[in-house]
């Protein structure tokens, strides 16, 4: 209940990072394992994923490099060297601890163009985030807006069936002097 009370969106960060546990659990939080497979394929996770198509990954721009999160076995794997944050579309998320790149892969809904359900799933992660930050006194952004997608698709070496579709930019709240 306090961390629903706490939820809100916050566009003003300091420039401390987050500790390797913190950064952890948030991306357990997100959309990490929670129990072993169902009756479905696929991995039971903390964030539910229409027709349990996982269809989501979740990449991770640090101030040191870009990297995907793998839910199993629960580490990042590093995409692409060099702080690409103030390229995801706010000053704010310059400076931030991370931002979170949402990534669909329509390979993974079995067929082409965005998956159907995709953005539903993201807003399952995205508030499991918020939820999450509020929790531990971290600010968390939502973001539409992404300036230079087909630019960031490079860096991040996306396929042709990846699309970017959302940034969530997390970190410690500015503090007003």
């Amino acid at each position: 209940m306090r961390a629903l009370a706490e939820r809100q969106t916050i566009r003003t960060y300091g420039d401390k990072s987050l500790s390797p546990h913190v950064l952890s659990d948030l991306l357990w939080a997100a959309f990490g394992v929670n129990r072993s497979q169902s009756q479905k394929a696929g991995l039971g996770r903390t964030a539910p994923s229409a027709r349990n198509r996982q269809e989501i990954d979740l990449y991770l721009a640090l101030p040191e490099g870009v990297y995907i999160y793998e839910a199993e076995p629960h580490r990042l794997r590093l995409v692409a060297p060099g702080d690409i944050r103030p390229k995801t579309g706010s000053e704010a998320a310059a400076k931030a601890a991370v931002t979170i790149l949402y990534v669909a892969d329509s390979t993974k809904a079995g067929g082409t163009g965005t998956p159907q359900f995709a953005a539903v799933d993201v807003g399952f992660i995205g508030q499991n985030v918020y939820l999450f930050a509020a929790s531990e006194g971290l600010g968390a952004w939502f973001r539409a807006t992404i300036p230079d997608a087909a630019g960031l698709s490079q860096i991040l070496k996306l396929r042709p069936n990846q699309q970017i579709l959302y940034v969530q930019t997390v970190g410690y709240p500015a503090v007003s002097r």
